[in-house]
């Protein structure tokens, strides 16, 4: 190995040593949202200051990598990259999806109206944090809003259907989810529900079934380096209007979450989204999760800006 590759991965560790304890726990902030259905990790980048980082450095993945492998270049590997950026994040993003999964979906299942309570806070927050990098609402902002919001509640409303478990289902599944995972305001957990694929992707983490993983996770890569390129453009040219419609998708999928819902007679998958029928201690308890986690992600942004400046 030369010199001149030697210097640059020294650099490249000395780096990470520098960014990767923040950026490690912001893949923790990433990884918890993205096994929560209603809540999307993309949000949690912008959140904490890293998102136009994080799509760039997709993005700028080429295929080349395949051949500087080969070739053993490790340092042009590491380069293409951005290690020091993306090694601690996804670190931190795979231990809180690999520690959290079983207990999330405990959570949703004995213990629904608090858990959704607090998710509710929790998209309340990122709306606003989202709607804070439009700099000027227009015309076309507010109508491209009010379409994100129609579509984001289009989506809310599918029925979710049980789908087989071939391999080019994961697959797609796979793509779907990861598109959606770097979207501010729509989460890839939410739409593996749609698909049918939520309980046995997050089964197959827990149960560490390799089969379903690596399926799902060709499908994730693949969709993920596709459309990074095209939402880096879109954040380039129309930052604006992008950032309108994805308050908007916000919005809308606001009716995932909401806590307090009212059964439809006859009808097992749906229901209407109502206000508390009385203030017991439970319901109280589901309002102050829902103030707690809005307060815990402006505060997560309040932090990420101040190291920032």
């Amino acid at each position: 190995m030369t010199q001149e590759p030697q210097h640059a991965i020294a650099t490249q560790w000395r780096l990470a040593r520098h960014r990767g304890p923040g950026l490690f726990l912001r893949g923790i902030c990433m990884g918890t949202a993205d096994v929560i259905p209603g809540v999307s990790g993309g949000t949690m980048a912008l959140i904490t200051g890293i998102y136009d980082e994080l799509v760039a450095t997709i993005a700028g993945i080429h295929p080349r990598i395949v051949g500087d492998l080969a070739r053993g270049r490790v340092a042009a590997v590491l380069q293409q990259l951005n290690a020091p950026f993306l090694v601690p994040l996804l670190a931190g993003i795979f231990a809180a999806v690999l520690s959290l999964a079983k207990g999330i979906t405990y959570l949703l299942e004995h213990h629904p109206e608090p858990a959704w309570g607090a998710l509710t806070g929790l998209i309340l927050a990122s709306l606003v944090v989202v709607a804070r990098h439009i700099e000027r609402w227009s015309g076309s902002s507010i109508a491209l809003a009010a379409m994100g919001a129609a579509v984001g509640y289009a989506i809310t409303v599918l029925v979710p259907v049980e789908t087989g478990s071939e391999f080019y289902k994961f697959i797609g599944a796979g793509i779907i989810a990861s598109v959606a995972m770097i979207l501010p305001g729509i989460s890839g957990s939410f739409l593996l529900v749609v698909m049918g694929k939520y309980t046995q992707v997050i089964t197959a983490i827990h149960e560490r079934e390799l089969s379903v993983i690596l399926f799902f996770g060709i499908g994730f890569v693949i969709g993920i380096l596709g459309f990074s390129r095209v939402l880096k453009r879109l954040l380039a040219t129309h930052h604006t209007a992008t950032m309108a419609f994805l308050t908007g998708l916000m919005a809308g999928s606001l009716r995932k979450v909401w806590p307090f819902r009212q059964a439809i007679e006859g009808d097992l998958d749906h229901y209407i989204c109502t206000l508390p029928e009385s203030y017991i201690g439970a319901t109280w308890l589901t309002i102050g999760l829902a103030v707690l986690s809005f307060a815990v992600v402006m505060l997560i942004e309040r932090v990420a800006v101040r190291g920032q400046n």
